[in-house]
Protein backbone atom coordinates (compact mmCIF):
# COMPACT_ATOMS: atom_id res chain seq x y z
CA UNK A 1 0.00 0.00 0.00
CA UNK A 2 0.98 3.58 -0.84
CA UNK A 3 1.93 6.18 2.05
CA UNK A 4 -0.40 8.89 2.34
CA UNK A 5 2.11 11.69 2.18
CA UNK A 6 -0.43 14.58 2.52
CA UNK A 7 -0.12 16.42 5.73
CA UNK A 8 -2.61 18.95 7.41
CA UNK A 9 -1.74 22.40 6.72
CA UNK A 10 -0.85 23.83 10.62
CA UNK A 11 -2.15 27.60 9.93
CA UNK A 12 -5.00 27.84 8.02
CA UNK A 13 -5.04 31.86 7.97
CA UNK A 14 -4.21 34.33 5.62
CA UNK A 15 -0.45 35.90 5.52
CA UNK A 16 0.43 38.56 8.51
CA UNK A 17 -1.05 42.07 7.42
CA UNK A 18 -3.10 40.54 4.76
CA UNK A 19 -6.88 40.39 4.51
CA UNK A 20 -9.46 38.50 2.95
CA UNK A 21 -11.88 41.45 1.28
CA UNK A 22 -15.30 40.39 1.37
CA UNK A 23 -18.91 41.36 2.12
CA UNK A 24 -19.70 45.70 3.13
CA UNK A 25 -15.73 46.28 3.16
CA UNK A 26 -15.52 44.53 -0.34
CA UNK A 27 -18.51 46.67 -1.68
CA UNK A 28 -16.82 50.04 0.80
CA UNK A 29 -13.37 49.71 -1.35
CA UNK A 30 -15.41 48.80 -4.49
CA UNK A 31 -17.54 52.67 -4.10
CA UNK A 32 -14.35 54.29 -3.19
CA UNK A 33 -12.57 53.06 -6.50
CA UNK A 34 -15.86 54.09 -8.27
CA UNK A 35 -16.35 57.64 -7.19
CA UNK A 36 -12.72 58.02 -7.29
CA UNK A 37 -12.79 57.06 -11.07
CA UNK A 38 -15.63 59.13 -11.62
CA UNK A 39 -13.94 62.49 -10.30
CA UNK A 40 -10.21 61.47 -11.69
CA UNK A 41 -11.90 61.17 -15.39
CA UNK A 42 -13.68 64.60 -14.92
CA UNK A 43 -10.49 66.51 -14.05
CA UNK A 44 -8.96 64.90 -17.34
CA UNK A 45 -6.81 61.60 -16.23
CA UNK A 46 -7.09 58.57 -17.57
CA UNK A 47 -6.92 54.82 -15.96
CA UNK A 48 -3.69 53.09 -16.11
CA UNK A 49 -3.06 49.51 -14.71
CA UNK A 50 1.03 48.59 -14.01
CA UNK A 51 1.69 44.92 -12.89
CA UNK A 52 1.94 44.75 -9.23
CA UNK A 53 6.15 42.42 -10.00
CA UNK A 54 8.42 44.82 -11.34
CA UNK A 55 11.89 44.52 -12.04
CA UNK A 56 13.47 44.93 -8.34
CA UNK A 57 16.07 47.77 -9.64
CA UNK A 58 13.42 50.07 -10.94
CA UNK A 59 12.74 50.94 -6.89
CA UNK A 60 16.18 50.30 -5.27
CA UNK A 61 17.57 52.85 -8.06
CA UNK A 62 14.22 55.45 -7.25
CA UNK A 63 13.12 54.92 -3.83
CA UNK A 64 16.42 55.29 -2.77
CA UNK A 65 18.89 53.82 0.00
CA UNK A 66 18.33 55.07 3.24
CA UNK A 67 14.38 54.93 3.03
CA UNK A 68 12.53 52.19 5.35
CA UNK A 69 11.03 50.85 1.87
CA UNK A 70 14.13 49.69 0.16
CA UNK A 71 16.06 49.24 3.30
CA UNK A 72 13.70 47.01 5.55
CA UNK A 73 10.08 46.81 3.58
CA UNK A 74 10.27 45.82 -0.63
CA UNK A 75 8.62 42.12 -0.44
CA UNK A 76 11.31 40.75 -2.78
CA UNK A 77 12.40 37.23 -5.12
CA UNK A 78 14.31 35.91 -8.05
CA UNK A 79 12.54 33.73 -10.22
CA UNK A 80 13.56 30.61 -12.23
CA UNK A 81 15.05 32.67 -14.70
CA UNK A 82 17.13 34.27 -12.68
CA UNK A 83 15.59 37.69 -12.61
CA UNK A 84 15.37 40.66 -9.90
CA UNK A 85 11.59 41.05 -8.97
CA UNK A 86 9.71 43.04 -6.05
CA UNK A 87 6.28 42.89 -5.09
CA UNK A 88 5.57 46.74 -5.71
CA UNK A 89 5.79 49.13 -2.55
CA UNK A 90 4.18 51.94 -3.89
CA UNK A 91 2.35 53.17 -7.64
CA UNK A 92 5.17 55.97 -9.15
CA UNK A 93 8.39 54.23 -9.96
CA UNK A 94 6.42 51.67 -12.19
CA UNK A 95 3.96 54.41 -13.64
CA UNK A 96 7.31 56.12 -14.80
CA UNK A 97 8.71 53.02 -16.69
CA UNK A 98 5.26 52.87 -18.47
CA UNK A 99 5.47 56.08 -19.80
CA UNK A 100 8.80 55.77 -21.09
CA UNK A 101 8.58 52.46 -22.24
CA UNK A 102 5.35 52.88 -23.98
CA UNK A 103 6.93 56.04 -25.75
CA UNK A 104 4.10 58.28 -23.91
CA UNK A 105 6.49 61.72 -24.26
CA UNK A 106 5.58 61.83 -27.79
CA UNK A 107 1.67 62.38 -26.89
CA UNK A 108 0.78 66.06 -26.24
CA UNK A 109 1.86 66.98 -22.61
CA UNK A 110 0.98 66.88 -19.72
CA UNK A 111 -0.15 62.79 -19.71
CA UNK A 112 -2.43 62.74 -17.00
CA UNK A 113 -3.33 59.40 -15.57
CA UNK A 114 -4.98 57.50 -12.55
CA UNK A 115 -4.75 54.25 -11.24
CA UNK A 116 -5.54 51.56 -8.28
CA UNK A 117 -4.61 48.83 -7.21
CA UNK A 118 -3.10 46.79 -4.04
CA UNK A 119 0.86 47.85 -3.02
CA UNK A 120 2.78 45.65 -1.15
CA UNK A 121 4.97 46.66 2.31
CA UNK A 122 6.63 44.25 5.15
CA UNK A 123 5.64 47.16 7.27
CA UNK A 124 4.52 46.67 11.18
CA UNK A 125 0.92 45.67 10.80
CA UNK A 126 -1.41 48.12 12.95
CA UNK A 127 -5.01 49.21 13.15
CA UNK A 128 -5.93 50.42 9.67
CA UNK A 129 -2.52 49.48 8.12
CA UNK A 130 -1.82 46.40 6.68
CA UNK A 131 1.26 44.56 3.97
CA UNK A 132 -0.89 44.17 0.86
CA UNK A 133 -2.83 47.84 1.06
CA UNK A 134 -4.82 50.01 -1.70
CA UNK A 135 -3.98 52.97 -2.93
CA UNK A 136 -5.30 55.41 -5.65
CA UNK A 137 -3.31 57.55 -7.53
CA UNK A 138 -3.23 60.54 -9.99
CA UNK A 139 -0.21 62.04 -12.04
CA UNK A 140 0.55 64.41 -14.03
CA UNK A 141 3.65 63.88 -16.68
CA UNK A 142 5.54 66.54 -18.82
CA UNK A 143 4.20 69.94 -17.55
CA UNK A 144 6.25 71.54 -14.97
CA UNK A 145 4.03 74.68 -14.62
CA UNK A 146 2.65 74.86 -10.98
CA UNK A 147 -0.88 74.84 -11.80
CA UNK A 148 -0.25 71.03 -12.27
CA UNK A 149 0.72 70.66 -8.42
CA UNK A 150 -2.43 72.66 -7.88
CA UNK A 151 -4.69 70.62 -9.91
CA UNK A 152 -3.42 67.18 -8.45
CA UNK A 153 -3.87 68.36 -4.97
CA UNK A 154 -7.62 69.62 -6.19
CA UNK A 155 -8.45 66.45 -7.77
CA UNK A 156 -7.52 64.25 -4.46
CA UNK A 157 -8.65 66.56 -2.34
CA UNK A 158 -12.38 66.34 -4.13
CA UNK A 159 -12.01 62.63 -3.81
CA UNK A 160 -11.63 62.35 -0.53
CA UNK A 161 -14.15 64.91 0.32
CA UNK A 162 -17.02 63.00 -2.30
CA UNK A 163 -16.16 59.58 0.44
CA UNK A 164 -16.61 61.34 3.37
CA UNK A 165 -13.71 63.51 4.57
CA UNK A 166 -14.67 66.10 6.48
CA UNK A 167 -12.32 69.23 7.66
CA UNK A 168 -9.04 68.68 4.98
CA UNK A 169 -6.48 70.91 5.02
CA UNK A 170 -2.43 70.39 3.20
CA UNK A 171 0.29 70.51 4.76
CA UNK A 172 3.11 71.53 2.06
CA UNK A 173 6.81 72.05 1.63
CA UNK A 174 9.16 73.14 -0.90
CA UNK A 175 12.24 70.98 -0.81
CA UNK A 176 13.75 72.66 -3.87
CA UNK A 177 15.46 71.55 -7.00
CA UNK A 178 19.04 70.26 -8.02
CA UNK A 179 20.37 73.81 -8.49
CA UNK A 180 19.41 74.84 -4.73
CA UNK A 181 18.69 71.78 -2.45
CA UNK A 182 22.49 71.18 -2.09
CA UNK A 183 23.07 74.47 -0.20
CA UNK A 184 20.01 73.34 1.87
CA UNK A 185 21.50 69.66 2.69
CA UNK A 186 25.13 71.08 3.47
CA UNK A 187 23.11 73.05 6.29
CA UNK A 188 21.26 70.65 7.16
CA UNK A 189 23.95 68.22 7.59
CA UNK A 190 26.02 70.50 9.85
CA UNK A 191 22.96 71.32 11.76
CA UNK A 192 22.94 67.13 12.90
CA UNK A 193 26.26 66.99 13.15
CA UNK A 194 26.69 69.96 15.62
CA UNK A 195 23.80 67.61 17.53
CA UNK A 196 24.64 63.93 17.08
CA UNK A 197 25.13 63.19 20.38
CA UNK A 198 21.20 63.65 20.63
CA UNK A 199 20.71 61.72 17.29
CA UNK A 200 19.55 57.88 17.96
CA UNK A 201 20.92 55.19 15.92
CA UNK A 202 19.24 54.90 13.07
CA UNK A 203 19.02 58.42 12.34
CA UNK A 204 22.99 58.94 13.01
CA UNK A 205 23.18 56.06 9.74
CA UNK A 206 20.51 58.29 7.86
CA UNK A 207 22.80 61.02 8.14
CA UNK A 208 25.57 59.47 6.15
CA UNK A 209 23.32 58.44 3.23
CA UNK A 210 20.52 60.72 3.02
CA UNK A 211 19.97 63.12 5.70
CA UNK A 212 16.53 64.37 4.73
CA UNK A 213 15.03 61.41 5.82
CA UNK A 214 16.14 62.70 9.21
CA UNK A 215 13.35 65.28 9.34
CA UNK A 216 10.62 62.47 9.03
CA UNK A 217 12.14 60.67 11.77
CA UNK A 218 9.75 58.53 14.31
CA UNK A 219 12.49 58.86 16.66
CA UNK A 220 10.92 61.09 19.29
CA UNK A 221 14.50 62.50 20.61
CA UNK A 222 14.60 63.44 16.80
CA UNK A 223 11.29 65.38 16.32
CA UNK A 224 12.41 67.60 19.40
CA UNK A 225 15.40 67.90 17.56
CA UNK A 226 13.63 69.13 13.90
CA UNK A 227 11.70 71.64 15.76
CA UNK A 228 15.14 73.87 15.54
CA UNK A 229 16.33 72.44 11.88
CA UNK A 230 17.22 74.73 9.18
CA UNK A 231 14.41 74.88 6.85
CA UNK A 232 14.33 74.29 3.13
CA UNK A 233 12.26 77.14 2.00
CA UNK A 234 14.84 79.87 2.97
CA UNK A 235 17.31 78.33 0.56
CA UNK A 236 14.99 77.87 -2.57
CA UNK A 237 16.39 79.81 -5.71
CA UNK A 238 14.43 82.31 -7.15
CA UNK A 239 12.51 79.66 -9.67
CA UNK A 240 12.08 77.39 -7.38
CA UNK A 241 10.72 80.13 -4.85
CA UNK A 242 8.32 81.38 -7.57
CA UNK A 243 7.08 77.89 -8.45
CA UNK A 244 6.09 77.31 -4.77
CA UNK A 245 4.63 81.13 -4.10
CA UNK A 246 2.41 80.15 -7.18
CA UNK A 247 1.13 77.13 -6.17
CA UNK A 248 0.45 77.88 -2.69
CA UNK A 249 -1.68 81.33 -4.26
CA UNK A 250 -3.60 78.64 -6.55
CA UNK A 251 -4.86 76.46 -3.38
CA UNK A 252 -6.41 80.02 -2.00
CA UNK A 253 -8.08 80.24 -5.07
CA UNK A 254 -9.31 77.17 -4.79
CA UNK A 255 -10.51 77.50 -1.34
CA UNK A 256 -7.81 74.90 0.10
CA UNK A 257 -6.07 75.65 3.64
CA UNK A 258 -2.80 75.07 3.77
CA UNK A 259 0.03 75.13 6.18
CA UNK A 260 3.31 75.44 5.80
CA UNK A 261 4.83 72.34 7.09
CA UNK A 262 9.26 73.02 7.59
CA UNK A 263 9.69 69.40 9.08
CA UNK A 264 7.73 67.70 5.21
CA UNK A 265 9.73 66.17 3.19
CA UNK A 266 8.14 62.95 2.71
CA UNK A 267 9.34 59.28 2.25
CA UNK A 268 11.01 59.04 -1.00
CA UNK A 269 13.89 60.24 -2.08
CA UNK A 270 12.70 60.87 -6.08
CA UNK A 271 10.73 64.14 -4.73
CA UNK A 272 11.79 67.71 -5.81
CA UNK A 273 10.24 71.07 -5.34
CA UNK A 274 6.47 70.80 -4.22
CA UNK A 275 5.79 67.97 -1.22
CA UNK A 276 2.77 67.81 0.36
CA UNK A 277 0.10 65.75 2.80
CA UNK A 278 -3.50 65.81 2.75
CA UNK A 279 -4.59 65.77 6.66
CA UNK A 280 -8.40 64.84 7.88
CA UNK A 281 -8.24 67.30 10.86
CA UNK A 282 -10.40 64.84 13.81
CA UNK A 283 -9.99 61.68 11.21
CA UNK A 284 -7.93 59.39 13.67
CA UNK A 285 -10.15 57.09 16.11
CA UNK A 286 -9.44 59.59 18.95
CA UNK A 287 -9.83 62.39 16.94
CA UNK A 288 -6.44 63.11 16.19
CA UNK A 289 -5.23 64.33 12.40
CA UNK A 290 -5.06 61.36 10.40
CA UNK A 291 -3.35 61.82 7.22
CA UNK A 292 -5.29 60.32 3.74
CA UNK A 293 -3.22 61.37 0.82
CA UNK A 294 0.42 62.00 0.37
CA UNK A 295 2.59 63.32 -2.64
CA UNK A 296 4.66 66.09 -4.54
CA UNK A 297 6.57 66.91 -7.70
CA UNK A 298 8.72 64.37 -8.89
CA UNK A 299 10.68 65.91 -12.29
CA UNK A 300 13.85 63.63 -11.52
CA UNK A 301 12.71 60.37 -11.58
CA UNK A 302 12.40 59.68 -15.04
CA UNK A 303 15.85 60.12 -15.86
CA UNK A 304 17.06 57.53 -12.71
CA UNK A 305 14.68 54.61 -14.59
CA UNK A 306 16.26 55.24 -18.22
CA UNK A 307 14.90 58.56 -20.01
CA UNK A 308 17.39 60.41 -21.64
CA UNK A 309 15.99 64.15 -20.24
CA UNK A 310 13.77 64.73 -17.24
CA UNK A 311 10.26 64.40 -17.32
CA UNK A 312 8.82 67.00 -15.26
CA UNK A 313 5.69 65.24 -12.83
CA UNK A 314 3.33 65.62 -10.26
CA UNK A 315 1.29 62.72 -8.07
CA UNK A 316 -0.89 62.15 -4.87
CA UNK A 317 -1.27 59.14 -3.24
CA UNK A 318 -4.33 58.36 -1.80
CA UNK A 319 -4.85 55.66 1.37
CA UNK A 320 -7.80 53.74 0.33
CA UNK A 321 -7.73 51.35 3.75
CA UNK A 322 -7.65 54.24 5.53
CA UNK A 323 -10.06 56.42 4.35
CA UNK A 324 -12.41 53.36 3.89
CA UNK A 325 -12.18 52.50 7.63
CA UNK A 326 -11.90 56.35 8.87
CA UNK A 327 -15.42 56.53 7.44
CA UNK A 328 -17.04 53.45 9.04
CA UNK A 329 -15.04 53.90 12.40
Amino acid sequence: MKKNNAHKIQNISSPKGMRDLMNEEYYRLQGFFEKAQEVAVYYGFKPIETPMLENEEIFTTTIGEGTDIVDKEMYTLKTKGGDHLALRPEHTAPLVRAYIEHGMQTLPQPVMLYQCGPVFRHDKPQRGRYRQFWQFDLDSLGNDKSIMDALVIKTGMTILEESGAENLSVDINSIGDKECRNGYLRELSSYYRKNISQLPAVDRERLKINPLRILDSKEEKTKELNVNAPDSVSFLCPACKKHFKEVLEYLEEMGIQYNINKNLVRGLSYYARTVFEVIEQKGGEDGTPLTLAGGGRYDYLARHIGSKKDVPAVGISIGVDRIVASKTA
